[in-house]
Protein backbone atom coordinates (compact mmCIF):
# COMPACT_ATOMS: atom_id res chain seq x y z
CA UNK A 1 0.00 0.00 0.00
CA UNK A 2 2.98 2.26 0.65
CA UNK A 3 5.28 1.57 -1.95
CA UNK A 4 7.84 3.92 -3.19
CA UNK A 5 9.99 1.94 -5.32
CA UNK A 6 9.72 3.84 -8.68
CA UNK A 7 9.73 6.94 -7.13
CA UNK A 8 13.28 6.61 -5.40
CA UNK A 9 14.63 4.99 -8.19
CA UNK A 10 14.39 8.32 -10.11
CA UNK A 11 15.36 10.62 -7.35
CA UNK A 12 18.41 8.29 -7.34
CA UNK A 13 19.14 7.89 -11.21
CA UNK A 14 19.07 12.02 -10.88
CA UNK A 15 21.04 12.49 -7.75
CA UNK A 16 18.38 15.14 -6.81
CA UNK A 17 16.65 15.09 -3.76
CA UNK A 18 13.32 16.15 -3.76
CA UNK A 19 10.72 17.51 -1.78
CA UNK A 20 7.47 15.60 -0.59
CA UNK A 21 5.70 18.26 0.63
CA UNK A 22 3.51 19.82 -1.83
CA UNK A 23 2.61 23.89 -1.42
CA UNK A 24 -0.93 24.91 -0.72
CA UNK A 25 -1.74 28.02 -2.82
CA UNK A 26 -5.68 27.53 -2.38
CA UNK A 27 -5.90 26.04 1.13
CA UNK A 28 -6.08 22.17 1.65
CA UNK A 29 -5.62 22.31 -2.35
CA UNK A 30 -2.02 20.54 -2.90
CA UNK A 31 0.29 21.66 -5.70
CA UNK A 32 0.70 18.50 -7.18
CA UNK A 33 3.10 19.48 -9.79
CA UNK A 34 6.03 19.15 -7.62
CA UNK A 35 8.95 16.35 -8.09
CA UNK A 36 8.11 13.66 -5.47
CA UNK A 37 4.69 15.23 -4.39
CA UNK A 38 1.52 14.47 -5.32
CA UNK A 39 -1.27 11.48 -4.94
CA UNK A 40 -0.96 7.81 -5.34
CA UNK A 41 -3.96 5.33 -4.21
CA UNK A 42 -3.58 4.40 -0.74
CA UNK A 43 -0.88 7.09 0.04
CA UNK A 44 -1.03 10.19 2.24
CA UNK A 45 -0.45 13.38 0.74
CA UNK A 46 1.29 16.22 2.79
CA UNK A 47 1.07 19.50 1.88
CA UNK A 48 1.70 22.92 3.47
CA UNK A 49 -0.39 25.97 4.33
CA UNK A 50 1.79 28.83 4.90
CA UNK A 51 1.04 32.97 5.58
CA UNK A 52 2.93 35.97 6.23
CA UNK A 53 2.27 38.58 9.08
CA UNK A 54 -0.29 41.11 7.81
CA UNK A 55 -3.39 41.18 6.51
CA UNK A 56 -6.27 38.93 7.38
CA UNK A 57 -6.08 35.69 5.64
CA UNK A 58 -9.39 34.13 4.59
CA UNK A 59 -9.42 30.68 3.53
CA UNK A 60 -13.28 30.49 2.09
CA UNK A 61 -14.65 27.21 2.57
CA UNK A 62 -13.75 23.61 1.66
CA UNK A 63 -14.82 20.23 1.35
CA UNK A 64 -13.30 17.37 0.27
CA UNK A 65 -15.12 14.31 -0.36
CA UNK A 66 -12.49 11.37 -0.61
CA UNK A 67 -10.02 12.05 2.45
CA UNK A 68 -9.70 13.05 5.52
CA UNK A 69 -7.26 16.22 6.42
CA UNK A 70 -6.09 16.44 9.43
CA UNK A 71 -3.85 19.71 10.06
CA UNK A 72 -1.22 20.31 12.25
CA UNK A 73 -0.07 23.88 13.27
CA UNK A 74 3.78 24.27 13.13
CA UNK A 75 3.40 27.67 14.85
CA UNK A 76 1.49 30.04 16.87
CA UNK A 77 -1.14 31.95 15.29
CA UNK A 78 -4.81 33.20 15.80
CA UNK A 79 -7.41 31.56 13.85
CA UNK A 80 -11.14 31.64 13.88
CA UNK A 81 -12.15 28.42 12.38
CA UNK A 82 -15.59 26.81 11.13
CA UNK A 83 -16.80 23.21 10.06
CA UNK A 84 -20.26 23.47 8.20
CA UNK A 85 -20.29 26.70 8.53
CA UNK A 86 -20.11 26.58 13.08
CA UNK A 87 -17.39 27.91 14.49
CA UNK A 88 -15.51 25.20 16.51
CA UNK A 89 -12.64 27.32 17.86
CA UNK A 90 -12.08 31.10 17.60
CA UNK A 91 -8.24 32.02 19.89
CA UNK A 92 -4.74 31.60 20.01
CA UNK A 93 -3.84 28.80 17.83
CA UNK A 94 -0.11 26.78 19.67
CA UNK A 95 2.43 24.84 17.13
CA UNK A 96 1.44 21.30 17.53
CA UNK A 97 -2.30 21.31 17.76
CA UNK A 98 -4.28 19.57 15.36
CA UNK A 99 -7.61 19.04 13.96
CA UNK A 100 -9.27 16.73 11.41
CA UNK A 101 -11.91 17.29 8.73
CA UNK A 102 -13.87 14.16 7.93
CA UNK A 103 -14.71 13.51 4.60
CA UNK A 104 -17.90 15.67 2.97
CA UNK A 105 -17.30 18.31 5.89
CA UNK A 106 -16.92 21.47 5.01
CA UNK A 107 -14.30 23.84 6.99
CA UNK A 108 -13.21 27.56 6.59
CA UNK A 109 -10.52 29.36 8.47
CA UNK A 110 -9.41 32.61 8.89
CA UNK A 111 -5.80 33.39 10.23
CA UNK A 112 -5.36 36.98 11.71
CA UNK A 113 -2.16 36.18 12.27
CA UNK A 114 0.97 34.52 9.68
CA UNK A 115 0.42 31.06 10.01
CA UNK A 116 2.54 27.53 8.96
CA UNK A 117 0.15 24.45 9.04
CA UNK A 118 0.89 21.06 7.87
CA UNK A 119 -2.22 19.15 5.96
CA UNK A 120 -2.10 15.94 5.96
CA UNK A 121 -4.82 14.66 3.24
CA UNK A 122 -5.56 10.96 4.36
CA UNK A 123 -7.76 8.17 2.29
CA UNK A 124 -9.97 6.22 3.92
CA UNK A 125 -7.90 2.56 2.93
CA UNK A 126 -5.29 4.28 5.05
CA UNK A 127 -7.30 4.93 8.47
CA UNK A 128 -9.30 1.90 7.91
CA UNK A 129 -5.69 -0.19 7.47
CA UNK A 130 -4.47 1.79 10.48
CA UNK A 131 -7.86 0.72 12.44
CA UNK A 132 -7.68 -3.25 11.20
CA UNK A 133 -4.46 -3.76 12.56
CA UNK A 134 -4.15 -1.69 15.65
CA UNK A 135 -7.33 -1.41 16.59
CA UNK A 136 -8.76 -4.27 15.88
CA UNK A 137 -11.48 -2.66 13.06
CA UNK A 138 -13.15 -0.39 15.41
CA UNK A 139 -15.21 2.69 13.84
CA UNK A 140 -13.08 5.27 13.28
CA UNK A 141 -14.64 7.57 11.69
CA UNK A 142 -17.22 7.94 13.86
CA UNK A 143 -14.78 8.46 16.37
CA UNK A 144 -12.98 11.44 14.41
CA UNK A 145 -16.85 12.79 13.67
CA UNK A 146 -17.74 13.05 17.45
CA UNK A 147 -14.48 15.04 18.28
CA UNK A 148 -13.86 17.36 15.43
CA UNK A 149 -12.64 20.21 17.93
CA UNK A 150 -9.33 21.22 18.46
CA UNK A 151 -6.73 19.65 20.41
CA UNK A 152 -3.05 19.54 21.17
CA UNK A 153 -0.41 16.49 21.64
CA UNK A 154 3.25 16.72 21.96
CA UNK A 155 4.15 13.37 20.02
CA UNK A 156 1.75 14.53 17.42
CA UNK A 157 3.49 17.68 17.20
CA UNK A 158 7.40 16.15 16.83
CA UNK A 159 5.90 14.05 14.54
CA UNK A 160 4.51 16.95 11.77
CA UNK A 161 8.02 18.40 12.86
CA UNK A 162 9.82 15.82 12.14
CA UNK A 163 8.39 15.42 8.51
CA UNK A 164 8.91 18.74 7.79
CA UNK A 165 12.58 19.05 8.67
CA UNK A 166 13.36 15.80 6.84
CA UNK A 167 11.91 16.67 3.73
CA UNK A 168 13.87 17.31 1.07
CA UNK A 169 16.75 16.01 2.92
CA UNK A 170 17.03 12.08 1.11
CA UNK A 171 18.40 11.01 -2.11
CA UNK A 172 16.97 8.10 -1.87
CA UNK A 173 14.07 6.46 0.33
CA UNK A 174 12.88 10.00 1.46
CA UNK A 175 9.06 8.71 -0.04
CA UNK A 176 9.68 5.39 2.35
CA UNK A 177 10.59 7.73 5.21
CA UNK A 178 7.43 10.66 4.74
CA UNK A 179 5.16 7.32 4.47
CA UNK A 180 6.33 5.38 7.55
CA UNK A 181 6.46 8.85 9.64
CA UNK A 182 2.61 10.07 8.37
CA UNK A 183 1.41 6.35 9.36
CA UNK A 184 3.02 6.89 12.88
CA UNK A 185 1.32 10.14 13.01
CA UNK A 186 -2.10 8.70 11.89
CA UNK A 187 -1.89 6.03 14.27
CA UNK A 188 -1.09 8.65 17.41
CA UNK A 189 -3.83 10.42 16.11
CA UNK A 190 -6.50 7.60 15.69
CA UNK A 191 -5.28 6.05 19.52
CA UNK A 192 -6.10 9.76 20.88
CA UNK A 193 -9.60 9.13 19.64
CA UNK A 194 -10.69 5.41 20.51
CA UNK A 195 -8.46 4.98 24.37
CA UNK A 196 -10.97 6.19 26.75
CA UNK A 197 -8.04 7.35 28.51
CA UNK A 198 -6.89 9.24 25.81
CA UNK A 199 -9.99 10.97 25.05
CA UNK A 200 -10.55 12.55 28.32
CA UNK A 201 -7.10 14.51 27.67
CA UNK A 202 -8.97 15.46 23.98
CA UNK A 203 -12.35 16.84 25.04
CA UNK A 204 -10.90 18.48 28.26
CA UNK A 205 -11.33 21.97 28.91
CA UNK A 206 -9.70 23.40 31.93
CA UNK A 207 -7.54 26.05 33.22
CA UNK A 208 -7.21 29.56 32.81
CA UNK A 209 -9.86 31.22 31.52
CA UNK A 210 -9.76 32.42 27.53
CA UNK A 211 -10.00 35.95 28.94
CA UNK A 212 -7.20 35.58 31.49
CA UNK A 213 -5.55 33.28 29.22
CA UNK A 214 -5.63 36.17 26.29
CA UNK A 215 -4.17 38.75 29.12
CA UNK A 216 -1.07 36.37 29.53
CA UNK A 217 -0.68 35.77 25.49
CA UNK A 218 -0.94 39.16 24.68
CA UNK A 219 1.68 40.53 27.52
CA UNK A 220 4.25 38.12 26.13
CA UNK A 221 3.75 38.84 22.72
CA UNK A 222 4.00 42.53 23.68
CA UNK A 223 7.31 42.30 26.04
CA UNK A 224 9.37 39.48 24.06
CA UNK A 225 12.47 41.53 23.75
CA UNK A 226 12.74 41.96 27.34
CA UNK A 227 13.07 39.56 30.53
CA UNK A 228 9.76 37.96 31.67
CA UNK A 229 9.47 35.88 34.91
CA UNK A 230 6.87 33.83 36.20
CA UNK A 231 5.10 36.90 38.43
CA UNK A 232 5.34 39.09 35.57
CA UNK A 233 3.08 36.12 34.03
CA UNK A 234 0.98 35.99 37.21
CA UNK A 235 0.23 39.54 37.50
CA UNK A 236 -1.22 39.82 33.76
CA UNK A 237 -3.55 37.06 34.61
CA UNK A 238 -4.18 38.17 37.63
CA UNK A 239 -3.02 35.34 39.89
CA UNK A 240 -0.63 34.40 42.21
CA UNK A 241 2.37 32.13 40.69
CA UNK A 242 1.57 28.73 41.64
CA UNK A 243 -2.19 28.64 40.60
CA UNK A 244 -1.02 30.71 37.66
CA UNK A 245 1.41 27.76 36.58
CA UNK A 246 -0.55 25.43 36.83
CA UNK A 247 -3.83 26.51 35.27
CA UNK A 248 -1.87 27.83 32.67
CA UNK A 249 -0.42 24.47 31.74
CA UNK A 250 -3.81 22.70 31.74
CA UNK A 251 -4.87 24.88 29.39
CA UNK A 252 -2.29 25.21 26.78
CA UNK A 253 -0.38 22.19 27.72
CA UNK A 254 2.86 23.90 28.39
CA UNK A 255 4.66 25.56 31.11
CA UNK A 256 4.56 29.41 30.93
CA UNK A 257 8.75 29.17 30.29
CA UNK A 258 7.74 26.74 27.92
CA UNK A 259 5.57 28.25 26.12
CA UNK A 260 7.37 31.49 26.49
CA UNK A 261 10.47 30.70 25.09
CA UNK A 262 8.40 28.55 22.54
CA UNK A 263 7.36 31.64 21.19
CA UNK A 264 10.64 33.67 21.01
CA UNK A 265 11.76 31.20 18.61
CA UNK A 266 8.83 31.55 16.48
CA UNK A 267 9.44 35.42 16.55
CA UNK A 268 13.02 34.55 15.80
CA UNK A 269 12.10 32.09 12.71
CA UNK A 270 10.02 35.56 11.52
CA UNK A 271 12.79 37.63 11.73
CA UNK A 272 15.48 35.61 10.17
CA UNK A 273 13.19 34.56 7.49
CA UNK A 274 12.06 38.26 6.40
CA UNK A 275 15.57 40.29 6.65
CA UNK A 276 19.04 40.45 7.06
CA UNK A 277 19.70 40.39 10.83
CA UNK A 278 22.10 38.50 12.18
CA UNK A 279 21.74 35.60 14.31
CA UNK A 280 22.95 37.75 17.45
CA UNK A 281 20.37 40.61 16.56
CA UNK A 282 17.62 38.07 15.76
CA UNK A 283 18.42 36.61 19.55
CA UNK A 284 18.66 40.08 21.44
CA UNK A 285 15.45 40.69 19.82
CA UNK A 286 13.19 37.21 20.51
CA UNK A 287 14.48 38.28 24.35
CA UNK A 288 17.47 36.02 24.22
CA UNK A 289 20.62 37.59 26.17
CA UNK A 290 23.26 35.32 24.63
CA UNK A 291 23.96 33.79 21.38
CA UNK A 292 24.70 30.36 22.98
CA UNK A 293 21.78 30.52 25.24
CA UNK A 294 19.62 31.45 21.81
CA UNK A 295 21.41 28.57 19.92
CA UNK A 296 20.49 26.13 22.83
CA UNK A 297 16.97 26.65 22.67
CA UNK A 298 16.50 26.97 18.94
CA UNK A 299 17.70 23.22 18.50
CA UNK A 300 16.10 22.01 21.78
CA UNK A 301 12.84 23.60 19.66
CA UNK A 302 13.07 23.24 16.05
CA UNK A 303 15.24 20.46 15.70
CA UNK A 304 18.63 22.61 14.03
CA UNK A 305 20.69 25.13 15.01
CA UNK A 306 19.65 28.95 13.69
CA UNK A 307 21.81 29.31 10.78
CA UNK A 308 20.97 25.79 9.45
CA UNK A 309 17.53 26.71 9.59
CA UNK A 310 17.91 30.73 8.04
CA UNK A 311 20.13 28.64 5.17
CA UNK A 312 17.20 26.38 4.46
CA UNK A 313 14.55 28.60 4.65
CA UNK A 314 16.16 31.26 2.08
CA UNK A 315 16.71 28.31 -0.18
CA UNK A 316 12.90 27.34 -0.08
CA UNK A 317 12.08 31.62 -0.63
CA UNK A 318 14.49 31.34 -3.70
Amino acid sequence: MFSSLAAEQEFESTGIAASHICSERIWRRPEMDEPGAGNSDGRITLARWTTADGPVVDTGTTCLQDCYVVGVSLRSTRVLFQQEGKRLFEGQLRSGMFQVTCPGVSARAVFSAGCDVLHLLTPASVLNAVSMEAFDGLDVDLSLRRRPEIAGDACIERLANALVLADGSFRAYGQLYMDSVSIALISRLLDLSVRPHAQALWTRQAGLPKWRLQRVVDFIEANLARPIGLEDLANAAGLTRMHFASQFRLATGLRPHEYLMRRRIEFSQALLAAGDLSLLDAALRAGFQTQAHFTTVFKRVVGTTPKCWRDEARIRSA
